[in-house]
């Protein structure tokens, strides 16, 4: 007979045990979230040879697109709120993926509310923790909102439509049903509707990005740009020659002015010299009477 040992229980830990692996496991979330982010951003997925992100995450840590979204969402919203405190968030407030989810679209209102908050003498911590509770407290206000408005559209609707005659009914109700079963059919390039939201965000954020690096630099060139498609770099260059000489006539003639001046003053303060006058007046002190100047 075959004795089996006996699995032995797991020793709980001592607090100084707990402690110490709890900061070891934050130290690990927090170079995921930096990481995973980074990777995304720098897109590792290319320059592994991959055709997407989401065949990256699934072949190389046996992750889900939706879930990779998520610890980027995370991550940058953990983040920005360090950024907001100038420390880690992740030592004193616990930023779960459901409350950056829930934050992340007035991420800037709640940094800025953080780092005023901060500035004035508030502990980052109480700084951090009210201001995210107090964003996720709108949002909860705002969906019940929604809800409580909803409810009231619908009940208009269906007074409305019980007034109609039956034929009426009838269509509508059919395409009531075809919607229904649209929504449950996957996208034509199988995203979710939650991965296909971010990758639309994505793709705005790039494009602002984009926009405004070429507002810039359209700022910055554009005036060279139209002289080198009017004759090359001749014709920049002596567009620029154009504007230097007419900066120096100016610089020039501005100076003959200040010198003619300085020279008429010169003359004046002479001749009032020669006159008697000074810049100095005299006034006796007994009468008070200007005695001289």
């Amino acid at each position: 007979m075959i004795r089996m040992a006996q699995k032995s229980p797991a020793t709980q830990l001592t607090k100084a045990e707990a402690s110490a692996l709890t900061e070891r496991i934050r130290g690990h979330i927090d170079a995921a979230w930096a990481d995973i982010t980074k990777a995304y951003e720098g897109k590792a997925w290319k320059a592994l040879g991959y055709s997407s992100w989401g065949d990256y995450v699934k072949a190389e840590f046996d992750m889900g697109r939706s879930r990779a979204y998520q610890l980027i969402d995370q991550g940058r919203v953990i983040r920005a709120l360090s950024d907001a405190v100038g420390e880690k968030v992740s030592t004193f407030v616990d930023i779960s993926e459901a409350t950056a989810r829930e934050i992340k679209a007035d991420l800037p209102a709640v940094t800025a509310e953080i780092r005023e908050r901060v500035e004035q003498g508030e502990a980052p911590e109480t700084a951090v923790a009210e201001a995210v509770a107090a964003a996720r407290a709108e949002k909860e206000r705002q969906r019940e909102e929604r809800k409580a408005q909803q409810a009231e559209f619908d009940r208009q609707r269906e007074q409305h439509v019980s007034a109609l005659p039956d034929a009426i009914k009838q269509r509508e109700q059919a395409k009531a049903d075809a919607i229904a079963a649209r929504k449950t059919q996957p996208a034509d390039d199988g995203l979710s509707l939650e991965d296909r939201i971010f990758e639309l965000e994505e793709a705005l954020r790039v494009l602002e990005a984009e926009n405004a690096e070429l507002k810039a630099e359209n700022k910055l060139y554009g005036e060279m740009k139209v002289q080198f498609e009017l004759g090359g770099f001749a014709k920049v260059i002596a567009d620029k020659d154009e504007e230097i000489r007419v900066l120096e006539t100016r610089l020039y003639s501005e100076s003959q002015e200040k010198i003619k001046n300085l020279n008429t003053l010169t003359w004046a303060m002479k001749k009032l010299s020669e006159l008697g006058w000074s810049r100095n007046v005299a006034i006796d002190i007994e009468t008070g009477e200007i005695v001289d100047g």
